[in-house]
């Protein structure tokens, strides 16, 4: 018995001998030619693919004789993209890139290709705000909820008291997602750095209500959005005019979001024009249903909401899978005589739009 077991695993030693090893390698690799090379271990698999957002369509990878997968493409237009493998049909992020998208399901990775000059969402020599997370008991959902909140350069050693930004995460999106994906912090670092938006505090939420997510379009998607104002008001906000120097009148609050985060922005602003002059809607639409059912006053008095509203900004994709729905929001607004900016750019429901859409705002919020 013993004489067997001995001679598998020696048979099994030779046989791992015999297969080559694979050489470290780095996944990602992005080239001065703006050309990528993705790499991934995988000896026994029989198919993998690269998935991204910046190609088209699932792209199918070789394997050397070490068991080592690769592609190269491009090249790709800078920008911040999300990517990961299909192996033997099965998602996988890159285990070799530190990188991930933080999302309640699947962590793809990240690939930051840079531009020249230097885009916007890229770390540069400039005075450097703050992230500081934050465990918040919130009485209106029974539990203890995430917070993340940005402070500008400078804010410790200043006594300012400073206007707020509510950023609002979508669907599935933690409330890290603005941080780490939309990059919210370099951002604003550069454009106050450019003086090209005003210091502010950024309130990041976890916008997930733990009661399921309503289609945008039903019904039931305007009490979620009704629980999220309950949320934001009662507990957010109080946590952080206690926790930071802010300014408290409606002309310092700003509040918006991508995707669900969008459409609780948009409720949230328009049930409380007490206490924000300021929203912003990304990929995101509330029904006529909801505006004449819950919005009345609004509706009906669009001099007064035009008077109460700093600015009312709308952006969607071309290609975004709520393009439609959000076009016809447009249209109603404008029917109604509610002054809004809108702006449509290509590309679908994805976060290289949805940093646009907030470099955008950021410059235009607290003017």
């Amino acid at each position: 018995m013993k004489s067997s077991l001995f001679l598998a695993l020696a048979g099994l030693l030779s046989a791992n001998a015999q297969m080559p090893r694979p050489q470290p390698f780095e996944s990602p690799v992005v080239h001065a030619d703006r050309t990528v090379t993705l790499r991934f271990a995988a000896p026994n698999a029989k198919r993998v693919e690269l998935s991204s957002q910046f190609t088209v369509g699932n792209q199918e990878m070789r394997k050397d004789e070490a068991g080592v997968w690769s592609i190269t493409v491009g090249p790709v237009k800078p920008d911040l993209y999300p990517y990961n493998f299909v192996v033997d049909g099965i998602g996988v992020s890159d285990p070799a890139n530190p990188d991930l998208f933080p999302n309640e399901r699947f962590k793809a990775s990240l690939v930051d290709i840079p531009g020249d000059p230097p885009l916007i969402h890229a770390v540069r020599d400039v005075p450097h705000g703050e992230v500081s997370y934050h465990q918040v008991k919130s009485a209106v959902l029974g539990a203890t909820r995430p917070l993340l909140v940005y402070t500008p350069p400078g804010y410790r050693a200043g006594t300012d008291r400073l206007p707020v930004f509510y950023l609002v995460s979508g669907t599935t999106d933690t409330e890290e997602t603005w941080f780490k994906v939309g990059k919210l912090n370099s951002i604003l670092d550069n454009l106050i750095a450019e003086k090209r938006a005003v210091p502010m505090i950024v309130a990041m939420p976890y916008g997930n209500m733990m009661r399921g997510t309503p289609a945008p379009n039903s019904p039931q998607a305007a009490d979620m959005y009704r629980l999220f104002s309950d949320e934001l008001t009662k507990t957010i906000m109080p946590f952080v005019e206690a926790t930071y120097r802010t300014r408290e009148d409606r002309e310092a609050r700003a509040i918006a979001g991508f995707s669900r985060g969008g459409g609780q922005s948009l409720f949230t602003g328009f049930l409380n024009q007490d206490k924000f002059a300021w929203i912003g809607s990304y990929s995101a639409y509330l029904t006529p249903a909801v505006m004449e059912q819950r919005f009345a006053g609004i509706c009906g008095d669009p001099e007064g909401t035009n008077g109460k509203l700093k600015l009312l900004w709308l952006g969607v994709g071309k290609q975004d899978f709520l393009y439609n729905d959000a076009r016809a929001f447009d249209e109603f607004l404008t029917a109604k005589g509610i002054r809004h900016t809108s702006l449509t750019t290509d590309g679908g429901h994805t976060w290289m739009n949805a940093r646009a859409y907030l470099t955008e705002t950021l410059q235009r919020f607290f003017r």
